[in-house]
């Protein structure tokens, strides 16, 4: 198979990274949220230098609109993660999906790469780098959806493929419970805070995920929930995918139609789930495959045996 953003080589071994670099990475993380495009250019500028940003960053905050207790607040960033067991996993870490977020970058897509990400839980994200399906779909999911989604998402996690989803209600949740207990497993990408179990109703759910499996987010801790934060965060669930999976969703609006979205941008393939013609949680899935964007499946195995069979993917 050749190799493609979904497909990063082998990590070289590093030296640990620093506390003082690490610092400056959550200062960069910090800053980012609302100066990305700056964080950007200044990185560029300094050589990839975090360190160097950092300090920049942090002698003229106003100039590049961030806040100005900016090293506090990325150091109260670091002792919260600590607090409950996560960690900053930056750009230079041997476990960086490089090769999975080079298309955010790219000129043509209207996103950008994270530049670090908060990680909860035991498992490391570079096994996850090469077998990873997003099994994503409505909140308000029927039954049959959710049991769907369910049953693929433990096919998936039976065959040794990584499930990827959100921690919402729903699909989503259906998804994750799907893939729990499997070698494989689950990963939760969050739109909140790394500390923060969101929405409270998944609390166990994704307390569960924080010890078994593996929660991400890029967002510092104690942020709470926004609506941006959410659509922002799908393209981080696609990158992250070798795939996309919807099994239920609204037409044009809600998450599953914006992770269709990202899915083309980052030339992901899109999978959905056909159900009941009379049901309006499945006129989503419904009109990707009318309009020639989703391939129609009724089983992971075919999406596993497509993915195995179409290189590049």
């Amino acid at each position: 198979m050749t190799e493609s953003p979904d497909q990063a080589a082998a990590p070289t071994p590093v030296a640990p990274i620093t506390e003082a670099r690490r610092l400056a990475w959550a200062i960069l993380a910090r800053a980012a949220l609302t100066a990305s495009a700056a964080v950007d250019e200044l990185l560029a500028a300094a050589d990839g230098d975090p360190e160097r940003v950092a300090a920049r960053l942090t002698i003229a905050p106003a100039a590049v609109g961030v806040p100005a207790d900016l090293a506090g607040l990325a150091v109260r960033d670091l002792e919260r993660a600590a607090a409950v067991g996560a960690r900053l996993l930056t750009r230079e870490d041997p476990q960086w999906p490089t090769a999975r977020f080079a298309r955010l970058d790219a000129p043509q897509v209207c996103g950008h790469a994270p530049l670090a990400l908060w990680l909860r839980g035991p498992r490391r994200l570079d096994p996850f780098a090469e077998d990873t399906v997003a099994v994503v779909g409505a909140r308000a999911a029927t039954d049959y959806g959710s049991r769907v989604a369910y049953e693929m998402a433990a096919t998936f996690a039976e065959r040794g493929w990584t499930v990827i989803s959100g921690g919402a209600f729903g699909i989503d949740t259906a998804a994750h419970r799907g893939a729990l207990g499997h070698p494989a497993s689950t990963i939760a990408v969050t739109a909140t805070g790394i500390d923060r179990y969101y929405p409270i109703g998944n609390q166990r759910l994704l307390e569960q995920i924080s010890t078994e499996a593996l929660m991400v987010s890029e967002y510092p801790p104690q942020t709470g929930p926004a609506r941006d934060q959410f659509l922002q965060r799908n393209r981080i669930t696609v990158a992250l995918a070798r795939a996309v999976v919807i099994v239920e969703g609204g037409r044009v609006r809600g998450g599953s139609a914006n992770t269709a979205r990202w899915a083309r941008e980052l030339a992901r393939p899109v999978f959905a789930v056909p159900g009941p013609i009379t049901s309006a949680a499945s006129g989503g899935p419904h009109a990707l495959i009318r309009d020639g964007h989703a391939r129609l499946i009724t089983d992971a195995t075919q999406v596993i045996d497509d993915l195995r069979a179409t290189p590049g993917i």
